[in-house]
């Protein structure tokens, strides 16, 4: 691929204006904060008396490994984080399934993951990153984003919220939405072991002069097969995911590779509209580094689990400027994590900070 055919992340049409963007992202903030603390419905806090996040709530897996930079990038993809050749890194993953309540594994459903990078260094986005000296990384199971864009996100979290203890209800207001096969999709995704999954950045990102997504690739055959070996069904256990876990890391390791789909064509790689996933076969997706998770290590133990779940925060917004989050939807993602954090916080009494190394995690 030659240089010159990629976009430049401060092309004036990788972010178009948004129209009233900071009475919208307010709205998301303020609905989310109402999911995780109303207390005259069956919400989260009112059912179990403690303050979770506003999405990804169910923790499945903790687990600890190292990323490590592939040799010999051209200049295009040694960018950033994967400017150091051969470099490794320690890195933290939380997965979890996607929706704002504790969701039972037997239902289909986005599953996700966040990641946190150790030891990084170069110009980051905010002073708390020269301190920490951490990258942050988010994934979903999808290429695509059924909430498309920020005022589409407004319409869904409202939905979501006016009907979060009823299914049917939610079922009913979709249907009749123009854009009812979208919203529906993440309904259709494959419930299987996580490990198999491919997990996607959804939303683009700078990468260095250019424009990316990132995904991560199961690479271990090992965990190929689990796409059909390890599928969820109604005899499954309504906690498999974390069980599987656990016994998987007991055992295995995991691989994957971080990969990065450049931006060629901002008419066909719309970074605005993430309900387009960016052709790949058109647009390939590029091994920039190697993702170890380590096995012999207890990925669901409490003292972990508790302090990821109520110590710890992650957004894609703490880390390099060459990283820089790109789109409505990542700048609401600035905000909404920051709303969530402050009042998982006050519900619990408890700080929720930064750390800036993996041995800071039990």
């Amino acid at each position: 691929m030659a240089p010159g055919n990629l976009v430049k992340w401060d092309d004036p049409k990788v972010e178009p204006n948004v129209d009233g963007e900071s009475e919208l992202i307010q709205q998301v903030c303020d609905t989310i904060n109402k999911v995780q603390a109303h207390l005259t419905s069956a919400q989260n806090f009112s059912a179990h008396r403690h303050g979770f996040r506003g999405t990804h709530v169910k923790t499945q897996a903790i687990v600890k490994g190292s990323m490590t930079v592939k040799e010999g990038l051209p200049t295009h993809l040694a960018q950033g984080l994967f400017s150091n050749a051969g470099k490794t890194y320690p890195l933290a993953i939380r997965y979890a399934n996607e929706p704002s309540f504790l969701q039972d594994d037997r239902a289909p459903g986005p599953r996700g993951c966040g990641m946190k990078v150790f030891g990084v260094e170069g110009a980051f986005l905010d002073e708390a990153g020269n301190k920490t000296k951490t990258q942050d990384f988010t994934f979903n199971n999808a290429p695509l984003l059924e909430l498309t864009d920020l005022p589409k996100t407004v319409e869904i979290f409202k939905l979501r919220e006016r009907n979060f203890s009823d299914p049917d209800g939610l079922k009913a207001e979709i249907n009749k939405r123009e854009d009812k096969d979208l919203q529906f999709a993440p309904a259709g995704l494959p419930n299987h072991h996580f490990m198999a999954y491919t997990m996607y950045s959804q939303s683009a990102y700078r990468y260095g002069e250019y424009v990316a997504k990132y995904a991560m690739f199961p690479t271990e055959k090992l965990q190929q097969a689990l796409a059909e070996k390890a599928k969820i069904n109604e005899g499954s256990d309504p906690e498999q995911h974390s069980l599987w876990l656990r016994e998987y890391f007991n055992e295995h390791d995991a691989e994957f590779d971080f990969r990065v789909q450049l931006c060629q064509d901002i008419n066909e790689q719309s970074v605005e509209d993430c309900s387009k996933p960016w052709d790949e076969e058109k647009y390939p997706f590029e091994t920039v580094a190697k993702i170890t998770l380590t096995k012999g290590q207890d990925v669901f133990e409490a003292r972990r689990r508790a302090f990821w779940d109520d110590h710890m925060k992650l957004n894609v917004w703490y880390g390099l400027e060459a990283h820089r989050p790109l789109g409505s939807v990542n700048r609401l993602r600035k905000q909404v994590y920051k709303a969530s954090v402050a009042k998982r916080a006050a519900i619990n009494a408890v700080e929720v900070g930064l750390i800036s190394s993996i041995d800071n995690i039990p």
